[in-house]
């Protein structure tokens, strides 16, 4: 037994003293104020600042404006690894993502000799940096890294570009949401917003070898063929045509860290677009490039993704410091996200080609010719068929997925946008068209189009004060980001519902908006269903993505799922009309499809305003199932308009059937799915809202 403890013994201790080959460095600290503070990499330096009570939520009330001096200042952080807990050997500093411009300094110590050090630079958000700190011939006592944030300004080359752009976001590399968007705050932040650790082993970022180490199990094609129509944009799966249901997709919030909080948004929101029948979505070319997290969970579900490049509605500049940085981040991340079996198309920006022609950039910048060239050639250089993205997807995607350079091919004011390619459609919204305008104006694949709502006042009462809760407040204004948003949203209102923000307190304005989207956007969502009534061969629309999913902070927007992972009124009519399967060419009467899209044309020949709303009565039951869950019985009376369903106290989640039309004598079983499933929900009251009500106060 000895001689055997003998020989044991220096295996154990020799396994315990093995190195690791990575150390992820996590134990930060940042500076304000002249005093160090704990922080969470990955992180933010506004979530930063709130965690240590520095500043308050700036979601709530109109406190963003009272952080934007954080934009404008320099930051700190640092942190310091002991030499017993570095990997052997070389030693590569991996920082996947800094947001900002950054200065990178590492300072190693070993015994009395003066420290090793080096700096770096960082300037875009969207690479993975990776430094060498030794070359493995001394062994540090310690190594300290410190990274500086400097304000956005001239980070690629704006002061000497020579012309004026649209949008100076377009000469830094962060994610464009963050400084304000129509739908979100501008809370332009930095920070380690990635995670950062130390390894022996140099990472390679890029792959181009075409070697495929995946399986490609969505055999999934786009075809864009000339046709009697146009040009079809029609995907193909196994060979066969697919109708496209889904939605455009945001970052889901807008400090969109890979964190417990952010998966447990992402696992809620792609299952809810399972849920209601989605089969794409569309990641917008305004935010980030999504996380592994995200992809993998689509990966799980079947759900394909139309993967925008980070690029949006701005010109962008050729001159070489950023089209150096854009190509290693189009490289980077086209080898990251391709491992993914669910990107079925890449695309190069989103409606940098509809701004270029149809916004008046021309006239009101007074570009030279000469400008004007070299601005084509930036567009061409970054996003033609043969430009840098393009490059990148032919090296760096085994499957060589397809390549489109811009979304829209037309913007909605030519008359290609309902025969060529994929459309967004903006006439209603934009152009405070009526609903009706849908049915003339389907493109092949509609991939943009929507109407704004309020979340319901459950979720407004999060975040606006209780003095506050009045449409017309400070803080209410500053959750609504489109200028003229209550105003479209009240003209519309007005003309289907004949209720405004005028005529109803905000609780039934908020309910009522909800209604009004649903309706809208709903029937171009029928529209877009039953496009080849006259069975047109080939079909002309393919595909349906309405604008949005997901909201990035609580905010009247044109989400159907809000902040806070409630279903809206949208969502559940998407997931009704999701429900039908349209086929590629109708065969007439008898056809089930047709006679359901018949059913939902009948159900859109009335405006609600011109129903006779009788008084609602029903009688309501609730039970519990053995799991725990709420099931809510409700029979109706009389004939009862938009049923909507909800829990007292409010917890966040959606009930199996909600904003439902009853007839007389009919009966309603739905289930409640809270988000958190951990919650008590034996305590909660259902309650009732009806549109019956409204019309007979």
């Amino acid at each position: 037994m000895k001689r055997l403890l003998i020989l044991v013994l220096p295996l154990l201790l020799a396994a315990c003293a093995a190195k690791p080959e990575q150390v992820e460095l996590t134990d930060w600290q940042f500076e304000y104020n002249g005093h160090w503070y704990p922080t969470t990499v990955p992180g933010f330096i506004h979530t930063d600042l709130m965690a240590n009570g520095l500043i308050p939520d700036p979601f709530a009330g109109t406190n963003e404006d009272s952080v934007q001096w954080i934009k404008d200042s320099s930051w700190s952080y640092r942190t310091t690894i002991s030499g017993r807990d570095l990997p052997e050997g070389p030693l590569y500093l991996v920082m996947e993502g800094l947001a900002g411009n950054a200065l990178v300094l590492w300072v190693a110590y070993f015994g009395d000799g003066d420290p090793d050090n080096g700096t770096e630079t960082v300037d875009n958000m969207f690479t993975e940096n990776v430094f060498e700190i030794s070359n493995g011939t001394l062994q540090y006592d310690s190594i300290m890294i410190e990274v500086f944030f400097e304000p956005l300004t001239d980070s690629l080359g704006e002061n000497y570009y020579g012309i004026t752009l649209p949008d100076r976001r377009a000469f830094t590399r962060i994610a464009p949401f963050q400084q304000g968007w129509d739908w979100g705050p501008k809370l332009q932040t930095c920070g380690i917003w990635k995670p950062v650790y130390i390894t022996n082993k140099r990472p390679n970022t890029q792959n181009t070898q075409n070697n495929p180490s995946i399986p490609n199990t969505q055999k999934v094609e786009l075809r864009q063929e000339k046709d009697s129509i146009g040009q079809s944009f029609t995907f193909f799966k196994d060979g066969k045509p697919i109708f496209i249901k889904g939605a455009n997709w945001i970052p889901v919030h807008s400090f969109p860290v890979d964190d417990n909080a952010n998966r447990a948004r992402y696992r809620h929101l792609l299952y809810s677009a399972k849920e209601a029948g989605f089969n794409m979505l569309r990641v917008w070319g305004g935010g980030i490039y999504e996380h592994d997290y995200f992809f993998d969970l689509c990966d799980s579900l079947g759900l394909m993704v139309w993967m925008d490049f980070n690029f949006s509605t701005m010109l962008y500049p050729d001159n070489p410091e950023m089209l150096e940085s854009i190509k290693e981040e189009a490289y980077q991340n086209v080898t990251r996200i391709a491992k993914h079996p669910c990107i079925v198309l890449w695309c190069g920006n989103n409606e940098v080609k509809n701004g270029w022609e149809d916004w008046g950039w021309q006239g009101m910048y007074k570009w030279t010719p000469a400008q004007r060239k070299q601005l084509q050639h930036g567009i061409d250089t970054l996003f033609g068929e043969n430009g840098i993205l393009a490059q990148a997807v032919k090296a760096c995607d085994p499957y060589r997925r397809p390549y489109i350079t811009t979304s829209p091919l037309y913007g909605w004011g030519h008359p290609e946008c309902v025969t060529h390619g994929d459309s967004h459609y903006w006439g209603v919204w934009w152009g405070e068209e009526p609903f009706e305008r849908y049915a003339e104006k389907t493109g092949r694949f509609m991939s943009e189009y929507g109407f704004q709502s309020y979340p319901m006042l459950t979720t407004l009462r999060r975040v606006i004060p209780k003095d506050q809760l009045y449409i017309d407040s400070p803080a209410m204004r500053n959750h609504q980001k489109h200028p003229r948003g209550r105003e479209i949203i009240d003209k519309a209102m007005r003309q289907y519902y004949g209720f405004d923000s005028y005529s109803l307190n905000l609780e039934d304005y908020c309910y009522v908006s909800q209604l009004l989207q649903a309706w809208g956007v709903g029937y171009g969502i029928l529209c877009h269903l039953g496009s080849d009534e006259d069975v047109r061969t080939p079909r002309h629309c393919m595909g349906t993505l309405y604008w949005q999913l997901n909201d990035c902070w609580p905010v009247a927007s044109w989400s159907s799922i809000d902040f806070y992972g409630n279903w809206k009124a949208l969502h559940y009519r998407a997931q009704a009309l999701f429900s039908l399967t349209p086929t590629p060419s109708p065969n007439g009467e008898g056809n089930e499809y047709q006679k359901a899209l018949q059913i939902w044309e009948q159900y859109y020949n009335v405006y609600p305003k011109d129903r006779k709303y009788p008084d609602p009565r029903y009688s309501i039951g609730q039970t519990w199932q053995s799991d725990g869950s709420l099931v809510v019985t409700l029979t109706a009376q009389t004939d009862l308009y938009d049923l909507y369903l909800d829990t007292d106290p409010h917890i966040d989640g959606h009930f199996t059937r909600n904003f439902v039309d009853l007839k007389a004598g009919e009966t309603l079983h739905s289930v409640f799915l809270p988000i958190n499933h951990n919650v008590d929900i034996k305590c909660v009251k259902t309650i009732v809202k009806t549109l019956n009500e409204l019309y007979n106060k």
